[in-house]
């Protein structure tokens, strides 16, 4: 064999080995990230794998639960330390989760944009592998909500978050009672008023930010969880209430700098999408302080996504904040 017939049987054999080793790339399935918090969930969407910074509210509320019920749930005793690496079934009895049912012309690109997820959490969740294949009927499992169920009467007790070791700092959960009637629970004070309101179980609640409301609150299982206020970047964001800062992060994705407070033993209310927070966990703040700015962080646009949860489960905004 001549010269050129050598160099022609060597590019010959470079190329089969590129195709190979393509096939052999494409074939492997690439990893993807859970959708809830920091840490990753399985496959079946059932358990969640704990990572540093977690805390068993911000699992809780992208689980659409309480922390009391994911706590017994999975037997997590005082003091209620979570650790990363751990792994919580998110599988809540009196949680449901959401779903989409796929239709003619879909496909995950498409429907992660309508429901606002990314293409690898709805693969993770789903325990789809690339290239991604869905068909018509196929019901696909979304973030998770709660339902309305009925949960025992709550009152104060501490659980311990997540910095990576069983000894972290401390935040709070709830406990059930043995009364029907739930019974004042501790609050957190920004005012006489506030007291007296929050104490009488009556929270005066109040606008978080001005602006036009351009996205409100919609009961559908891919629907708004909230309301959407415009806004100019660096506007204001106030609490709606006097709390206590459960949450301060990044790490829930969808909500980008997200802002939790706890307001007594039965509400919560979130802040998402802000540029700058100025508040940190733990920290207990009064009705109307300056908690964050208003920015785009995990959005197309400069906008706080606000929303308030009443035992877990999502409640509308419009239905607690006064008229304007």
């Amino acid at each position: 064999m001549g010269k050129q017939g050598r160099i022609f049987t060597l590019l010959g054999i470079n190329v089969l080995l590129i195709t190979l080793l393509s096939a052999c790339s494409a074939s492997r399935p690439a990893p993807v990230k859970g959708v809830h918090a920091r840490g990753q969930i399985a496959a079946n969407g059932n358990q969640y794998v704990v990572a540093k910074g977690d805390t068993l509210y911000s699992i809780a509320w992208q689980a659409g639960t309480d922390v009391l019920s994911l706590a017994r749930h999975n037997r997590i005793h005082p003091p209620y330390s979570i650790y990363s690496g751990q792994t919580l079934r998110i599988d809540v009895p009196g949680a449901k989760r959401a779903h989409y049912k796929v239709r003619r012309g879909d496909t995950l690109n498409s429907i992660a944009r309508k429901t606002n997820h990314k293409v690898a959490d709805l693969a993770s969740l789903n325990g789809l592998r690339p290239p991604y294949r869905i068909y018509v009927g196929q019901s696909l499992t979304l973030h998770g909500h709660a339902s309305p169920a009925t949960r025992a009467p709550t009152r104060k007790i501490t659980v311990a978050s997540t910095t990576g070791a069983p000894t972290a700092k401390k935040t709070e959960i709830a406990k059930p009672k043995t009364s029907v009637a739930p019974k004042p629970g501790k609050v957190y004070v920004g005012s006489a008023a506030q007291k007296q309101a929050a104490t009488s179980g009556a929270i005066q609640w109040q606008w978080p930010t001005s602006g036009q409301v351009i996205s409100g609150f919609s009961l559908a299982e891919t629907g708004n969880k909230g309301i959407d206020i415009k806004g100019s970047r660096g506007q204001a964001i106030k609490a709606s209430a006097a709390g206590k800062v459960v949450y301060a992060g990044s790490g829930l994705r969808g909500y980008g700098n997200l802002i939790i407070i706890k307001h007594n033993d039965d509400y919560l209310s979130a802040y998402a999408h802000n540029e700058v927070l100025k508040v940190k966990e733990q920290q207990v703040v009064s009705a109307g302080q300056h908690i964050a700015d208003m920015g785009s962080s995990d959005t197309t646009d400069v906008r706080l996504h606000f929303e308030i949860r009443h035992q877990g489960s999502s409640v509308n905004p419009m239905s607690y904040l006064p008229k304007r």
